[in-house]
């Protein structure tokens, strides 16, 4: 989509958030034991937070971004580092 959109001046880009403590996912069975294994196995041992995750989108949107596009930005603590 990136190249596709480009010439138009379009960037586009991709969030991939590690797990997050929402009330939507504490319905999740098993969702305390989930959220401890992820943040103790994430190199930086600890969740991102909705806010960091805001953050990280609030950036890409800006116009510091504006020579980013086709990347897939992994907001995990590099939990996505794992394998």
């Amino acid at each position: 989509l990136a190249a596709e959109l480009g010439e138009q001046k379009i960037r586009v880009n991709a969030v991939s958030p590690g797990p997050v403590k929402t009330r939507a996912a504490s319905g999740l069975s098993h969702f305390d034991a989930l959220m401890e294994e992820a943040a103790s196995r994430a190199p930086l041992h600890q969740l991102v937070t909705l806010e960091q995750i805001g953050d990280i989108t609030a950036f890409l949107a800006s116009p510091k971004a504006a020579h980013i596009s086709g990347q897939t930005i992994y907001i995990d603590n590099g939990y996505n580092t794992l394998g």
